[in-house]
This record gives structure tokens, sequence and C-alpha cells, in this order.
């Protein structure tokens, strides 16, 4: 019965940390973009001036 347990909760623990992995990944692409679009229209306005 316990080593069930610690089966499970190896599992568990696995998922959550794969899930809180894939997030901040997805996060740190999303914000690199936004941060590569900001610099690229500052660049393009100081251009134009």
């Amino acid at each position: 019965m316990l080593r069930r347990i610690k089966g499970f909760a190896f599992l568990v623990s696995g998922l959550v940390l794969g899930i809180i992995g894939t997030v901040v990944s997805v996060t740190a692409i999303v914000l690199s973009a936004v941060g590569m679009g900001q610099t690229h229209r500052a660049r393009r306005d100081k251009t134009l001036r």
C-alpha cells in the first residue's frame, strides 16, 4: 500500500512540475515576442523622424 502511494506521489509531483515548467516556458516566449515587437516598433519610429 505504501509503495503505491509513493509512486503516485512521484507521478503527481512530476505532473505538477511539468505543468509549471510548461507555463513558465510559454510565458517567457510570449514576453520575449512582445519585447521584440516593441523594440522593432521603437526602432522603426526612431528612423522615421
